[in-house]
């Protein structure tokens, strides 16, 4: 009876090995399909007009698209121009102007806070102020490392690294996970106020 207890209990282990590499197998065509997905996202010819949030490309074409680990050594190895393009908080509807508080504007440290800069469409003004932020950041040097960002599947990083670009810029970089990428890897934020294109007179 021992033994063929023992017996059925080593055929149960061996049956379970022989499903482990399937079951692994299984998770990363899965995870494979999910990345395959992700890159299908075509880059649109120009700027994107459409809705700020959602899918995004993989890629950006002219500049380099990177992530955490590779953003974290570009800060520590070649100290990039840092450019948050986030949007201004919204006030909400039931909260009176008078008795609003907006929330803090927490970015990577070092960067500098441009919200609007990656709207699909710019006034003259705010096109020539944020050309002017760029040449400003990086002294004029078109091979000056920049990095663009804002948050998770925000099309405004895109369009801002995009511009960059289309400026001249030969070492622009896309963090596509954005803030929220930054601080989930355990990386420091600090709090900033925001950078605004000037007043129409």
């Amino acid at each position: 009876m021992v033994e063929a207890a023992d017996a059925s209990h080593s055929r149960s282990q061996l049956g379970a090995r022989r499903r482990l590499p399937a079951i692994v197998l299984t998770l990363l065509l899965s995870a494979g399909a999910q990345a395959s997905d992700r890159a299908t996202v075509p880059e649109p010819d120009g700027l994107w007009t459409g809705p700020m949030h959602g899918p995004v490309p993989a890629t950006i074409s002219g500049g380099t698209a990177i992530d955490t680990a590779a953003l974290a050594a570009l800060i520590t190895e070649k100290d990039p121009v840092l450019i948050d393009v986030g949007p201004m908080p919204h006030k909400p509807d039931n909260i009176a102007l008078e008795d609003w508080v907006p929330p803090l504007h927490r970015t990577i440290p070092g960067a500098i806070w441009l919200p609007g800069a990656g709207a699909g469409e710019l006034a003259p003004k705010d096109e020539a102020w944020y050309r002017a932020w760029l040449e400003q950041l990086t002294g004029g040097d078109r091979a000056k490392p920049i990095v663009v960002f804002c948050h998770p599947d925000c099309w405004g990083s895109w369009n801002a690294a995009k511009r960059a670009i289309r400026d001249g810029y030969r070492a622009v970089h896309w963090y596509e996970a954005g803030i929220e990428g930054w601080q989930d890897a355990g990386h420091e934020t600090r709090a900033v106020q925001p950078e605004l294109p000037p007043e129409t007179p």
